[in-house]
């Protein structure tokens, strides 16, 4: 599963990348970008899907240097979580990129393409699906997310719901949600690395901090009903 013994590349398009390699090491090297994923996860495995049946299915581990990000080929067993994507997605970060203007607009429509599959990744941990913390932070079974850009229009909603022992996260709104969160782009940040935090310690301590954080926080981005 893992090809942790290649040579990490940064910075930049590097020969022996695969194609979304090479797209996802230019685009994500933004300082706004670097600023965004700071402490919101430290290595990363990407899973992108061919886009038809000639093409081979990507997989890479990104790991978050602090200031930078380094890729390698193949998924380590160590990463923290996998965050699927397709080859839409990737070619949708290329175009907003394409001019070379990593301003604080061009970096946020990037996000936004990230936002459900990084969701759908962190979700997918069965620590975050466990009973007692679903009880302990009082998460309900069936929720509505919106994704509020800058200029204040919804860009991307999704609907979390549980079933099977496992969180599903659903492009688009569906069924009847017992609670709709509203998030601007730093309240979205702040949800992922108050996730992370908790994620990567993972003891009782940081459980209850973090279930603590969440009950309040909600009361401040969503409605219940």
């Amino acid at each position: 599963m893992s090809d942790s013994m290649a040579k990490p590349a940064v910075g930049g398009p590097t020969t022996g990348l695969t194609p979304s390699m090479q797209k996802w090491s230019t685009i994500v090297q933004t300082p706004e970008l670097v600023s965004y994923f700071n402490e919101v996860f430290g290595k990363a495995g990407v899973s992108v899907e061919p886009a038809n049946q000639t093409d081979v299915k990507e997989e890479f581990t990104v790991v978050n240097e602090g200031k930078s990000f380094a890729f390698h080929s193949g998924i380590d067993s160590d990463v923290e979580f996998v965050v699927p994507l397709n080859q839409e997605n990737v070619e949708n970060m290329l175009q907003f990129a394409a001019d070379g203007k990593f301003d604080s607009r061009e970096s946020w429509r990037i996000v936004q393409v990230l936002f459900t599959p990084l969701t759908r990744a962190a979700l997918s941990s069965p620590k975050v699906s466990s009973n007692w913390l679903r009880a302990l932070t009082g998460v309900e079974p069936v929720i509505h997310v919106n994704l509020v850009d800058p200029d204040g229009g919804v860009a991307v909603c999704h609907t979390l719901a549980f079933a099977g022992d496992q969180w599903l996260v659903i492009d688009g709104m569906h069924g009847n949600a017992k609670r709709t969160f509203w998030l601007s782009p730093e309240q979205a940040l702040t949800f992922q690395r108050k996730l992370y935090s908790a994620m990567k310690d993972d003891n009782m301590n940081s459980w209850w901090q973090f279930s603590n954080w969440y009950r309040e926080w909600r009361t401040t981005v969503s409605s219940p009903g």
